[in-house]
């Protein structure tokens, strides 16, 4: 919302100031003039941010490996996506937000249906800092790369096992040494259809290994988001589904573990 607010702002400044100096409003029939004006204003605002952005990614190494979050480029990161999602037309509604852990590091896992699933984590619980485990085709985002890998998103290989243990090895302590929670999509890969698929157990992993308690959540219409856009808003609901702590699952294999959520979140999805 702050980026739009100071894009809009630059826009109406650009209209007043521009109608009432280099470019005057002699009469009605000059009505075009602000409108073109506010519109300069808008789009060079939003692009001299983007650019900030982007000079804000160069200083990120991408072959250093990371053990901090960087709050300056969680902001940027969290108001980027903030007005990437707003120009989407989606309106999220978070449901039982207060059973998020206050403080403890968690896994969070959550459906997948749509490109969007984790911009909206990200914009809702972003101050809670949560890398997510993603492909690493989406580790070559412009703009984005840079500021995913400084704050210790992962990429992940699914054509290579060995790098993909490595890549959640890498999460487990992440997450071990406070540095930030961890977020997948056990699926692994977009629903074809918008309904839950099969999870990898593999990722269950983290939270065994890691002594995680593992958050919940669904996503509920995102599927529906790439119909609507961009002439109709999607209302998304984003439901904390529960929260498992580790104690609850200590003593079970993965497969279990990942057998235990998928029934919760197939249950939750079907209401």
């Amino acid at each position: 919302m702050f980026l739009e607010i100071l894009m809009l702002i630059c826009g109406a400044g650009l209209a007043t100031l521009g109608s009432l100096s280099f470019w005057p409003v002699h009469g009605w029939y000059d009505f075009y003039i602000p409108i073109i004006l506010f519109f300069g204003g808008y789009f060079g605002g939003l692009s001299l941010l983007w650019i900030i952005i982007w000079l804000v990614g160069t200083g990120v190494d991408e072959k250093k490996e990371y053990h901090s979050i960087n709050k300056w480029v969680r902001w940027w990161m969290i108001n980027g996506i903030d007005y990437i999602v707003n120009h989407a037309l989606i309106h999220t509604t978070i449901i039982d937000r207060r059973k998020m852990p206050k403080k403890e590091r968690f896994l969070l896992v959550c459906n997948h249906a749509s490109v969007f699933d984790s911009l909206i984590i990200t914009q809702k619980f972003g101050l809670r800092d949560i890398a997510f485990i993603t492909k690493k085709d989406n580790m070559r985002l412009p703009l984005a790369n840079k500021l995913m890998w400084r704050l210790c998103y992962l990429p992940i290989d699914r054509e290579d096992y060995l790098q993909s243990l490595e890549a959640m090895r890498k999460a487990t302590v992440l997450a071990q040494d406070n540095v930030t929670s961890i977020g997948v999509f056990p699926e692994g890969t977009r629903s074809n259809d918008g309904h839950i698929a099969n999870f990898h157990e593999g990722v269950f992993n983290i939270a065994i290994k890691g002594k995680l308690p593992i958050v919940i959540v669904t996503l509920k219409n995102t599927y529906d988001i790439h119909r609507h856009f961009p002439f109709r808003f999607t209302h998304v609901y984003l439901d904390v589904v529960g929260v498992i702590p580790y104690e609850e699952f200590e003593d079970m294999p993965a497969k279990k573990v990942s057998d235990m959520v998928h029934d919760i979140m197939l249950e939750n999805l079907s209401k």
